[in-house]
């Protein structure tokens, strides 16, 4: 199993606990935020495999994320994990386990909107085929609510990534993100799979640099992973590394709520001045 210590840190994580300092907060408001981490990427990406492997390693349960196996039009249920606040009565984060598309477009961008807006949450059905109502700006919304940190998946050895198919679906969510100053890691999944290809250090290199274009995050926010299936054995280090991801992506969140507090702070004040 992972690492005593990051396990038990995420176990019992509170908001708040990583940054433990929202000066631009509303009265009472830190006490109702819980951290949102939003899982996005196309159909097959990895997304529910990830959050199996978050569940196995902090909670010892098995593949209760539903693994997609299509990105079609119908009735979809977008899927909540709570975690953390062990020995008391608020959870400390949740995972929103998205469902894929087969590609992104209009309809999809529209969905991750409201996603990222709050206006869809944990176990509302989705109708797909159907606009959903949500701002465009991200504008008015309750930051309790949001999507706090996005973790975007990408399948290494999806051919689109070289194709540059990736890139232009992508570059309007990647926009909006950057506009509400939400945090993008980048998960590049079935490593295995690249390992038993032979992929070479320069290839790997690629691959990331190609994914990165996509998200827009940081070099040392981009990871590579396997995905975990149960009938296979999981190393250890992989478990630890996806537990680290949850960590960094926790932390991300909390100065992703600071810095959207102080901003709306800011934009009181100029309201005021005019």
């Amino acid at each position: 199993m992972a690492g005593l210590g990051i396990s038990s840190f995420l176990k019992s994580y509170q908001t708040g606990q990583i940054v433990n300092n929202f000066p631009d907060a509303r009265e009472g408001e830190m006490q109702h935020t819980v951290v949102r981490v939003g899982l996005f990427g196309l159909t097959g990406s990895g997304k529910s495999s990830f959050v199996n492997t978050v569940l196995r390693c902090l909670e010892g349960k098995e593949e209760l994320a539903m693994v997609q196996s299509s990105g079609a039009e119908g009735t979809v249920v977008l899927e909540e994990f709570a975690f953390g606040g062990e020995g008391t009565d608020k959870p400390g984060f949740f995972l929103f386990d998205t469902r894929g598309f087969d590609v992104l477009g209009d309809e999809a961008h529209n969905e991750m909107l409201a996603i990222l807006n709050g206006d869809k949450r944990g176990g509302q059905f989705i109708r797909r085929g159907k606009p959903i109502k949500t701002s465009m700006s991200g504008q008015d919304y309750k930051l309790s609510r949001e999507v706090h940190v996005v973790l975007w998946f990408v399948k290494g050895t999806d051919p689109r990534l070289e194709s540059g198919t990736y890139q232009s679906h992508m570059a309007f969510l990647k926009m909006q993100l950057h506009k509400r100053a939400v945090k993008t890691l980048t998960i590049i999944t079935h490593d295995d799979e690249l390992q038993r290809k032979g992929c070479t250090d320069q290839q790997r290199h690629n691959i990331a640099e190609q994914a990165r274009e996509i998200t827009g995050s940081d070099q040392d926010q981009t990871y590579f992973i396997t995905n975990y299936m149960r009938e296979k054995h999981f190393p250890s280090g992989q478990e630890q590394q996806v537990l680290d991801i949850i960590k960094t992506a926790l932390t991300a969140a909390e100065y992703t709520i600071r810095m959207r507090q102080s901003k709306r702070k800011m934009q009181k004040r100029k309201e005021k001045s005019h």
